[in-house]
């Protein structure tokens, strides 16, 4: 065993000691799903408790107002969002951070996530539009929301243009909001051809999808 890896192993379990941890999760959440990933990237022991949001028994807002996922508790205290969550994991339980201290490569991150949430914003919007009796159903809405995912999308592509991963093509947090949201996007939208539309997008996730924190996490199409 790599010294670095035996410290960070030393690392994790002073951080676990220390602080009892529970994510409330649902199964099919990109947002969630990003902060299981870097936890399983990371080897932070989290215990995690899946939530059916829709359910009347369930008491997610006893620890989140807005009663949404993920909302991580430490040592009864709430954390929240998945942004926040992201950087507390990431910094309390280095060295190894996918996440990177340097101010500029941390706004470079902080943007592909914010495009990564944005474009599951809108997918989700789509989703809860199509819910609804198809006698209530806006057209714009849908118009409105394939747009933004698609321009996310296309941006998304250009930026990976002739790398193997977002940030200096080491791995790192970037990939990993990036293909939670694709991954939903696939779940959600299978008629989107990622292959012939989105090449960079589709050899990245393939490329993720080598990784057992994503191939643990993958969403449930009949969900």
């Amino acid at each position: 065993m790599h010294n670095v890896e035996a410290y960070q192993i030393i690392i994790n379990l002073v951080f676990l000691i220390e602080r009892k941890m529970k994510l409330f999760y649902s199964n099919n959440s990109p947002y969630a799903r990003k902060i299981r990933i870097l936890i399983d990237e990371k080897k932070v022991a989290v215990t995690l408790e899946k939530v059916v949001l829709t359910n009347k028994n369930c008491t997610i807002h006893e620890y989140n107002p807005l009663a949404k996922v993920p909302t991580l508790v430490v040592n009864n205290i709430s954390i929240f969002d998945s942004p926040v969550i992201a950087e507390y994991v990431d910094h309390k339980s280095g060295p190894l951070y996918l996440i990177p201290s340097d101010f500029d490569k941390k706004i470079l991150l902080k943007r592909w996530e914010a495009i990564a949430d944005g474009l599951c914003d809108a997918a989700v919007a789509i989703m809860l539009e199509k819910r609804r009796p198809a006698s209530q159903q806006n057209p714009d809405v849908f118009e409105k929301q394939m747009k933004k995912i698609r321009l996310s999308l296309k941006w998304l592509n250009r930026e990976m243009e002739g790398k193997q991963y977002y940030l200096e093509d080491t791995f790192s947090y970037a990939d990993i909001a990036v293909g939670s949201a694709l991954g939903y996007v696939q779940l959600r939208y299978p008629e989107i051809d990622f292959k012939n539309e989105y090449l960079n997008l589709y050899d990245l996730y393939e490329l993720l999808m080598q990784r057992p924190s994503f191939q643990t996490t993958v969403p449930e199409p009949y969900l």
